[in-house]
């Protein structure tokens, strides 16, 4: 037999590389995919229109590419149907500008006024109403375009303007009004006075102040007089003047004299602007001219902590109030409320603001000082008594305490006290405390 050789392996081939395949996401993309309308040719149903309704209502929720839907204008719209159509990129084809918004007739200006058109007279649309001077508009100021059975008309009827009504004038002593017309005062109508006649040929009387006053308005709605109507005046006599928070000091009469004189003063605390007396004068004049009463006197805050911030913020005149109030973490103390005074003085006294935190300091403080009082008294008496006693020793046993070795001094205890000590101990304390 020939020689065996062993038989050389035969060459293996590498193992094929795993495929990592994420299945997983690949299958959520695919879904996701799947789940579009486009991917299978859908549209969604379509939004709600303002303006149109469907013929045929549905619950469909999508329908497929191609689908038409039949729709109609809505009342305030021009009528007409129209179609809208599910397109191949899942989009409804556009429905706006299908319906057309009719039209209101067009409003005419009220007389002695004037109508105002916001944006146009269509379905929906606002238009207001104004009045020209010395006119007041009686009626709704605005009006909408609305629907009404199959058309449309503005919901309110137009207002009218009417002229502007005064008061009948004031009457006056001694004197009367002359006017067109005595029962009826509109705006701008004019109406002038005149004094009681002579007699003899002597005039009894002189018209003070404008002789004609007219009807006019501050807010277009009520009328007032332009003016206070004059005064009839017996020749070389003044009216009582008036000043605005002040005192007559002179006498007050219905009537004075050529050249007498009228002193003024003040309220309480009004200050006084120029001279205090004045001079009655021709033609129902004073001179110098009248003074005037200023208020003035002004009361301010002292620096109060813990007070509130708009409170000092404000201006106190006299006779004003003021309810104190103070900040978190601030008690009052004292009465809330006060008023101003003359002379820049409050009545009652200002209560104050204290803080919460310093009384809480004041008995932490009161506390301690107790303590360290009877930390020093309690010991000393202590080392008193224990001096005093006979036998150092069994005093310091007593109280376990240690002085200083010297001679008549008190050492540390070495051994506990016996039961029989303890009680003869007791006995020397109340005997100390007897003594």
């Amino acid at each position: 037999m020939g020689a065996s050789f062993p038989r050389s392996p035969e060459p293996v081939e590498p193992p094929a590389p795993d495929l990592a395949v994420p299945c997983g996401g690949a299958l959520l993309a695919v879904l996701m995919l799947l789940a579009l309308p486009a991917a299978w040719g859908q549209c969604k149903a379509p939004e709600w229109f303002p303006f149109a309704k469907p013929e045929s209502p549905t619950d469909e929720s999508v329908f497929p590419i191609g689908t038409p839907l039949k729709y109609e204008c809505r009342p305030g719209y021009i009528k007409r149907r129209f179609n809208i159509i599910c397109q191949e990129n899942s989009v409804w084809t556009n429905a706006e500008d299908k319906c057309k918004r009719k039209t209101c007739k067009n409003p005419s200006d009220p007389l002695n006024g004037m109508v105002h058109v916001e944006s146009d007279t269509q379905f929906g649309s606002r238009i207001t109403y104004t009045c020209n001077t010395g006119y007041r508009l009686i009626g709704a100021p605005s009006a909408q375009c609305v629907i009404s059975d199959t058309t449309v008309v503005w919901d309110e009827e137009a207002p009218i303007c009417e002229r502007i009504p005064c008061e009948p004038p004031p009457a006056i002593a001694n004197g009367d009004f002359f006017s067109s017309n005595r029962e009826y005062f509109l705006y701008g109508m004019v109406v002038t006075y005149r004094c009681n006649g002579a007699d003899r040929g002597r005039k009894l009387f002189h018209l003070v102040g404008e002789p004609s006053i007219y009807c006019t308005s501050h807010d277009n709605q009520v009328g007032v007089w332009s003016g206070p109507p004059p005064q009839c005046i017996v020749p070389n006599k003044c009216t009582p003047p008036h000043v605005e928070n002040a005192i007559m000091l002179t006498e007050n009469r219905s009537l004075f004299s050529l050249n007498e004189m009228v002193e003024f003063g003040c309220q309480p605390g009004f200050v006084m602007k120029g001279p205090t007396r004045v001079r009655c004068q021709n033609l129902n004049k004073w001179e110098p001219e009248l003074p005037s009463c200023s208020r003035e006197v002004k009361c301010s805050l002292p620096q109060l902590n813990g007070l509130k911030q708009e409170l000092k913020m404000r201006e106190y005149h006299f006779g004003d109030n003021i309810t104190l109030e103070c900040e978190d973490g601030y008690i009052l103390e004292g009465n809330p409320w006060s008023q101003c005074q003359a002379e820049d003085r409050w009545n009652p006294s200002l209560a104050i603001c204290t803080s919460r935190s310093h009384d809480a300091l004041i008995v932490g403080i009161c506390f301690g000082m107790i303590f360290f009082i009877l930390s020093i008294i309690v010991p000393s008496w202590i080392i008193f008594k224990c001096k005093k006693g006979s036998n150092p020793d069994e005093k310091c046993k007593e109280v376990n305490i240690s002085l200083h070795p010297q001679e008549g001094s008190c050492v540390h205890p070495q051994t506990p006290l016996t039961r029989q000590e303890n009680s003869s101990s007791i006995n020397s304390a109340q005997n100390s405390f007897t003594e």
